[in-house]
């Protein structure tokens, strides 16, 4: 496979536990299903309207994106689905940055946000499917297919533990002040990883 069909499609098997039965007194089996899971990188010169519309959706089932999130897609410079059985259940995107969050009202890092031009975001998994590893697959995926350079994400810092720890695995690590976000009430940290 050649390095241009490896950014417009990477498919990826894996075998997960996705059903749980419970017996009486406290005994559990566990039933192993096989689950494909397909995870595609696009481009921005490969947006298509079906990619936009399927992005908008998975962005209003998130419910924390404000705007018109059929442009959503269009800040992208490279967007990653996930699917299973065709249907996709994560999202991610390396987008333009979101400037304000070096504001001093914000992370309180203004010094540094010329530094700085593109975004780890969007990432978002339908809820039946997170602790499987998909969204860290596909911002491993995106900051790969990235390369180097500097790049900021911006995520809840107590309500989305496992972000965090994702976004720490790949070499982010928190910055500046927290800041009480304006869409929902929790708390939000900027992470950098810098190249």
């Amino acid at each position: 496979m050649g390095a241009l069909d490896y950014r417009l499609k990477c498919l990826l098997l894996a075998v997960a536990c996705l059903d749980r039965t419970t017996l009486g007194l406290g005994v559990s089996t566990l039933n192993l299903v096989k689950m494909k899971i397909e995870y595609e990188i696009i481009l921005e010169e490969n947006l298509t309207e079906g990619i936009r519309v399927t992005f908008a959706g998975m962005l209003k089932q998130q419910g924390k994106v404000q705007g018109e999130l059929l442009k959503k897609a269009d800040r992208c410079k490279l967007l990653c689905f996930a699917r299973i059985d065709g249907e996709p259940v994560s999202i991610g995107a390396i987008k333009i940055k979101t400037n304000s969050d070096f504001f001093n009202e914000k992370s309180g890092l203004s010094d540094l946000g010329n530094d700085f031009e593109w975004e780890l975001g969007y990432l978002y998994t339908d809820p039946k499917y997170t602790g499987k590893g998909i969204a860290k697959n596909v911002a491993r995926m995106l900051v790969d297919e990235f390369g180097d350079g500097n790049l900021m994400a911006s995520t809840e810092i107590t309500a989305n533990p496992a972000m965090v720890s994702i976004l720490e695995q790949l070499g982010f690590r928190l910055y500046g002040k927290t800041w009480k976000s304006a869409i929902h009430d929790n708390y939000l940290g900027l992470f950098l990883r810098c190249k």
